[in-house]
């Protein structure tokens, strides 16, 4: 199963988002995110599992307080 890189990542992340491509660099907090919300959780978990094969709960979301975070936990690799 192909694995989505950091870059793929972070713009499928601006999409979920709905922040214009290439928005996010992974240094941004998760409390600063407007549209960081439940849909956005959900969907994010969804992605991570279906691309990377990360199984997340929402209680490990909890503990990300970066978009770096995020990425560590769906098992983002950091090269492009």
């Amino acid at each position: 199963m192909p694995t989505m890189n950091r870059n793929e990542f972070l713009l499928q992340m601006d999409e979920i988002l709905d922040l214009p491509a290439g928005t996010l660099r992974g240094d941004e907090k998760l409390e600063e995110l407007t549209n960081w919300d439940s849909t956005s959780l959900i969907t994010f978990i969804a992605m991570a599992e279906s691309n990377n094969g990360a199984n997340i709960s929402p209680g490990q979301i909890v503990t990300c307080s970066t978009v770096a975070d995020l990425l560590q936990l769906a098992q983002v690799e950091r090269s492009a």
